[in-house]
């Protein structure tokens, strides 16, 4: 018999000043991203995650304004779905981050070959 996995607990709302800090942490530190590349596919998840962290930002402050059951099932749709964007971003930066090692040591195998063996 299999059992289908345990979902995870809904977030306590309005946020806890501890998440509520973590999201807006992660939208100024998408700000600062956003502000220091050029790389237009870059620019375009990183605007998208913002923009959804943003989200979250503002329906939970509507929700603390209003404590509205319809605003409560926004932000949770809106947690839940920002989340799961920011898992499939999570996966594309460890991708890329990975890659970037993997090059990072080619980088320094070349540069003692050709520290050891100038040539020409």
């Amino acid at each position: 018999m299999t059992t289908s996995p345990t979902p995870p607990p809904a977030p306590t709302l309005p946020l806890t000043p501890e998440v509520r800090a973590a999201y807006q942490d992660l939208y100024d530190k998408f700000e600062t991203a956003i502000e220091n590349t050029a790389d237009v596919g870059a620019l375009q998840a990183l605007n998208a995650a913002q923009l959804d962290v943003g989200n979250i930002l503002t329906k939970d402050g509507e929700f603390r304004l209003a404590a509205d059951t319809a605003l409560f099932n926004a932000l949770l749709d809106q947690i839940n779905s920002t989340n799961g964007d920011l898992k499939a971003l999570q996966a594309q930066i460890v991708a890329i981050s990975s890659g970037i090692s993997t090059f990072a040591d080619i980088l320094a195998a070349i540069n003692k070959v050709l520290t050891l063996v100038p040539g020409v």
